[in-house]
């Protein structure tokens, strides 16, 4: 093997030993805190922040809570960010979801719907709020941010499982109607739901997911009986969630964070 060679190689093994350590640093700070975090990993820095309400929760009996989040991505040095693919998410066991007698909305309803129409097309359907924000990047231009109203609603099942859909209506760069779901499931261990959600195609791919901000609460009745779609105990006086991120091109990053409970009763 020749000098150039050798030196290709342990390149090429250098970037593979800086690609772990940042995966494992990725994961021990997004570990260290029960508030927000601000993480990076390569060029990535990822800043999380929300939780849920209220703090003060049955140790048995589950009680209805609310799931706020609010998240940013950007790069360290200013270039366009690679756009998300997939966002998958596994939440503590003393959560739960439940869609009992709750209205549903499909996609077909909500498809090229303003947010206003959306919003009047199925009322009863609607489980929480928020924005979301893109980075645009189009040739010979500098990167612009562009952000929107998001309402999710509560979908059909699929395979007997709850399905929430994201509607979200953009004037910049050009009149779109994004709609995108979160498919939801078992998980195990530590976790009880996990939710996949595969991010849509931005403006032809040019497109880039870098803000989001949404709090989920749903009461209604079903025969009588006041039902919630989130609820949790606290036990152990934590809740766990752990969450992956796949961006185009393969890079990954993945982590668990906490975050802390008071138990009642």
């Amino acid at each position: 093997m020749g000098s150039t060679e050798r030196r290709a190689r342990f390149r090429r093994v250098r970037a593979v030993a800086l690609a772990a350590l940042a995966s494992l640093a990725t994961l021990a700070l997004i570990g260290s805190s029960a508030f927000g975090q601000t993480v990076r990993a390569g060029n990535l820095i990822v800043t999380v922040e929300g939780g849920f309400t209220p703090h003060k929760l049955p140790r048995t009996e589950p009680a209805s809570i609310t799931l706020s989040a609010r998240s940013t991505i950007r790069t360290a040095d200013g270039t366009h960010l690679p756009a998300l693919d997939k966002l998958h998410l596994f939440f503590d066991k003393h959560t739960g979801v439940n869609t009992k007698g709750l209205p549903s909305c499909t996609i077909n309803q909500l498809k090229n719907t303003l947010t206003v129409q959306a919003k009047r097309i199925c009322p009863g359907a609607i489980i929480g709020s928020g924005q979301a924000g893109a980075e645009i990047s189009f040739p010979d231009q500098e990167p612009f941010f562009a952000k929107a109203p998001m309402v999710i609603f509560n979908g059909p099942p699929k395979h007997g499982h709850p399905v929430f859909i994201f509607h979200v209506y953009a004037h910049v760069p050009a009149p779109t109607t994004f709609i995108t779901t979160a498919e939801l499931g078992r998980a195990t261990g530590l976790y009880g739901t996990s939710v996949f959600i595969q991010v849509p195609t931005i403006v032809a791919g040019q497109g880039s997911l870098s803000f989001a901000e949404f709090s989920i609460h749903k009461l209604w009745k079903y025969k009588g009986k006041e039902q919630t779609l989130l609820y949790g105990t606290c036990p152990s006086g934590h809740f766990y969630v752990r969450g992956a991120l796949t961006f185009k091109g393969g890079f990954e990053m993945a982590g668990k964070v906490f975050r802390s409970c008071t138990p009642r009763g």
